[in-house]
Order: structure tokens, then sequence, then C-alpha cells
């Protein structure tokens, strides 16, 4: 091959390559993949701001507000709403960018999602409600301990980040400014159903293949859309300084907190977990064995058993 007809395929690779990234780019800032708003009737949708938010709210009683991870969705509640429903009112809800709520005004950071959770209690009336946090969701409580002017809370935070975090390069690249969510498309295109399917492999200890690969399928569905691909890496890109802000200051957290995590598993934040319980004098600290990362889905029974003692013990 001679040096001119070889510096034509690099040009034409590279234009091409350009071409294919300018139009993904601009699609990316459409809806295009992202799935559309279901209206059934288990879940409604509450307009927060400029977001519309999905909420699901069973049971009538003391309030227990649910609050996943990263990503994440109301679906990561189903093995625990319909026992705790049968004597508390349980309020559960997909943060913003994640499954079906909207990402308008979104900054991807633990603060916009404490404000959501503030905005949440004080539309949907909740009084004093238990806070359960599951990984993203439990660094969500953890801001909220040291930062929310809601003194009357309580917090529980299952397997959580709580020091810091570590994106991969993957999520570093989709984070990217102006081309990231054009990267994000693409991704849900090609490699994003493999990359869940690979992550989410680890992340349990005793379900059985049929349970994960269940597990597997229906968040192959939601975790794929662009705006949920593009919220995880911008909330993974933001997280090691957000926990290194908070983290500061959990020494002066006054609100009672009952920390969860797994004591034989290597996907489990366990280390964080214990570091939390040692800071925090109003905490205590359960570690579960043979669980991994979703233990609300591995040990359902278990995390309802220790819910109710905690709002059993509330005035």
């Amino acid at each position: 091959m001679n040096t001119d007809r070889f510096k034509k395929i690099i040009k034409y690779s590279f234009t091409s390559i350009g071409v294919i990234l300018l139009i993904a780019t601009l699609l990316g800032y459409t809806n295009l993949r992202n799935l559309p708003t279901t209206e059934n009737k288990k879940t409604q949708y509450l307009t927060i701001g400029k977001e519309r938010i999905r909420c699901l709210q069973k049971g009538t009683g003391k309030d227990v507000l649910l609050i996943h991870g990263t990503p994440g969705s109301i679906e990561d509640w189903n093995g625990i709403i319909d026992s705790l429903s049968k004597d508390y009112r349980v309020t559960a809800f997909d943060r913003l960018g994640h499954g079906f709520s909207s990402s308008n005004q979104y900054t991807y950071h633990l603060k916009d999602n404490a404000t959501l959770v503030a905005d949440l209690i004080k539309e949907l009336k909740l009084k004093s409600p238990l806070i359960v946090g599951h990984s993203y969701g439990g660094s969500i409580a953890a801001f909220m301990a040291v930062n929310s002017k809601l003194k009357d809370l309580e917090y529980m935070i299952i397997d959580s980040p709580l020091y810091e975090h570590q994106p991969s390069w993957l999520y570093r690249l989709v984070a990217l400014p102006v081309f990231g969510k054009g990267i994000a498309l693409v991704s849900s295109f090609t490699i994003a159903n493999h990359q869940i399917k690979k992550g989410v492999s680890s992340l349990f200890k005793s379900l059985e293949k049929e349970v994960i690969d269940d597990f597997v399928k229906e968040r192959q569905v939601i975790w794929s859309q662009p705006k949920v691909i593009y919220s995880k890496a911008k909330e993974s890109v933001n997280y090691s300084d957000d926990l290194n802000s908070i983290s500061k200051k959990y020494k002066t957290i006054n609100s009672k907190i009952t920390i969860i995590t797994g004591k034989d598993a290597k996907s489990t934040f366990r280390n964080d977990c214990k570091k939390f319980n040692s800071e925090v004098a109003n905490s205590e600290l359960i570690i579960l064995e043979n669980t991994g990362h979703y233990i609300q889905l591995e040990k359902p029974l278990t995390i309802i058993e220790i819910i109710r003692k905690r709002m059993d013990s509330k005035p």
C-alpha cells in the first residue's frame, strides 16, 4: 500500500468517525432509545420543579422512604414493598435520570438527590420517614444526615460507598462534556447489555442463576437507556468529591442510623460501612453472612425484619 493511499484511508476513517460522533452527539440530546413514560395503577408521576418523577406509594401508617442506587429504579425494592406496606406507608421513586424519571436540570451530585428527597417528603406529606438507601441511595442518606434541615429523620444505609469511589475509564469517557450523551447513545446500541450482565454477575452471593438471569433481563431494558448510562457515568465521576466533602463531617451526625453490609462477598462496601459506624456515635452496624451487594434482594425477609424493628421503636 503506497503512502498517499494510506493517508487517504486514515483521512476518510477519521472523517467518518467524526461525522458519526457528531450525529450521535446531536441525537444524544433527544429522547432516542429512552423508554416512554408508562402510566399504570401502581405508580404515579409528580412534577418537582422542571422534573417529572415516577413514584410508587403503598400502604398506610408510619412512613418509609426507599432510595435506590446507581443505576437503579423502583423495581430494586420489589422484594420488600408489598410486605412492608401491610403495616406502613411505603414510598419508592426513580431518582433523577434513572428508571422513568427525567433529568432536565440534574447536575449529578448527592446534593441534587438530597434536595429531591426533601421536596418529595414535602409534596407527599410524609411524616418523619425512615430513609432507607441502598448503595448510592445510602450515600444520599449520609449526605442528608450531615446537611439536611429535616432534623427528625432516621436513616438506614444498605451497603454504600461512604468515603471514596473510583469511576472506570468507560464512565469517564461517557461523562465527557458535549460528546458524553452521544457516547451514551452509541453505548445503548452496542455494549450496554453486555456490560450490565457482566457487572451484575458479581453483585450477588446466594441467589440462584435463574433469579439473577431474570434480574439481568429486566435491568437491561431499564439501565440501557442513554439517559441512565449518562446519569450513572456523571454520578460516578462526581462521587468521590461528593463523598470526600461529607465524610469529613460524619462525626457531627446526631441522627440514628442503621448500617447493613455483607460479611463474605467481595462485591460489598463493608469497609466503608465499618469505618462509618466507628465515626457516627448514634449508629448500629449489622453484618450479614452469605450476601452480596443487593442485600434487599438476597435477604428481603431480614431487611424487612430490621426495618420493622426500627419502625416499632419510632415514636
